[in-house]
């Protein structure tokens, strides 16, 4: 039987590099031959999770989470997005270069934002962070692993405040000649795993 490529697949390969290390670097090829990818990695982050859900119970943010997503989704994919996973109140998503995904993490702020002014409760209110990478990553069925994977990660999740883009250095190495309308900060640093991880704030100046 055919495993799927998802988290069996993985572990069924690393159980056999795990007992065979003389085949180690012949199973990492493999692996990298046919899982591997490269694009611009986001992660969104939502705002406020633990304080809503005490105050007003899980199923209220959950149903935020789902509003969210559903406000989310068709932007990522206009934008030439893949939906990886959504996870608790988390989306992973990739796109081919890393203005796409900037593209698509301030139309999901905006489209947030207009959400949120129709509704009076402030604790209904939806808002992301993002984080953004760019590099190479194993993609699986329903999940994908790589640095920069951990780095968007670190940027979305720990690192952004609500409404905030953040991108990585090597997304920022790959923008090159970006649209005058974007304006980005000065290069930040931040610890990642004891190492410095250098990163910039982008933002969608009004036309």
């Amino acid at each position: 039987m055919k495993l799927e490529k998802g988290h069996d697949y993985l572990f069924a390969l690393l159980s056999e590099r795990n007992a065979n290390p003389s085949r180690a670097d012949q199973i990492d090829r493999s692996l990298w031959e046919e899982l591997g990818d490269h694009g611009a990695i986001m992660v969104t982050d939502s705002s406020g999770f633990t304080r809503i859900t005490r105050k007003r119970g899980t199923l209220h943010f959950l149903s935020m989470i789902q509003k969210g997503f559903a406000i989310s989704l068709p932007i990522i994919e206009r934008q030439g997005g893949t939906l990886v996973k959504q996870e608790t109140d988390n989306i992973l998503c990739t796109f081919p270069e890393p203005l796409d995904a900037m593209r698509a993490a301030d139309g999901i702020r905006r489209e947030l934002e207009a959400h949120n002014q129709l509704i009076e409760d402030a604790d209904s209110h939806i808002r992301y962070s993002f984080g953004i990478g760019y590099g190479k990553f194993l993609r699986f069925s329903h999940d994908i692993f790589g640095d920069e994977v951990n780095v968007s990660s670190k940027l979305g999740e720990d690192t952004a405040t609500e409404n905030t883009i953040l991108i990585s250095k090597a997304a920022f190495d790959r923008l090159g000649d970006f649209p005058a309308q974007w304006s980005l900060s000065s290069p930040k640093v931040v610890s990642l795993g004891g190492t410095a991880l250098e990163y910039r704030e982008a933002a969608h100046l009004p036309k």
